[in-house]
């Protein structure tokens, strides 16, 4: 376990998650504001397991999908490209959600912060019995998702 307290080690954090992920990335948060997702590198790294193929997925579901489109150009284009793989999901704002946001790569990595408004958590690159409670966690809130970012926005 390795504990972070700031922005850039949490992205730090995350960023060897995702490049330990070899078939399944899921990430659970408020928005996408703290992990920096159009960062070059951050992108380039998602976009090898988009091209990677052999049924890869990528999940993220967010409290807050409003700003999306509008602050993440490079994800909304892996999305275009790659929505067979990468999709993007509002949580139910009915239902129960957890207070924590976390990442979980493929059934063994999981990064953790107890609270969404905080940046302050721990990652754990090596925790099959940790990461099975939250992936059910994950699934149930994936299932009951009504809403997912399009791929292309529409105007008149």
């Amino acid at each position: 376990m390795t504990a972070f307290e700031t922005p850039s080690e949490f992205r730090a954090a995350f960023d060897a998650l995702l490049t330990s992920t070899q078939r399944l990335l899921r990430v659970y948060d408020h928005d996408l504001s703290l992990l920096d997702i159009d960062h070059a590198p951050r992108h380039a790294t998602l976009r090898t397991l988009c091209v990677a193929g052999g049924g890869r997925r990528i999940e993220l579901l967010l409290d807050d999908i409003d700003r999306v489109a509008r602050d993440h150009p490079r994800l909304m284009q892996l999305v275009r490209d790659f929505g067979h793989v990468l999709e993007i999901r509002q949580a139910d704002p009915n239902a129960p959600r957890p207070d924590q946001a976390f990442v979980l790569a493929d059934r063994h990595g999981v990064l953790l912060r107890a609270d969404k408004t905080a940046v302050r958590g721990a990652v754990h690159p090596d925790d099959p019995g940790g990461t099975t409670a939250l992936h059910q966690t994950f699934e149930a809130m994936w299932q009951r998702a009504p809403a997912s970012v399009p791929a292309t926005t529409l105007g008149l």
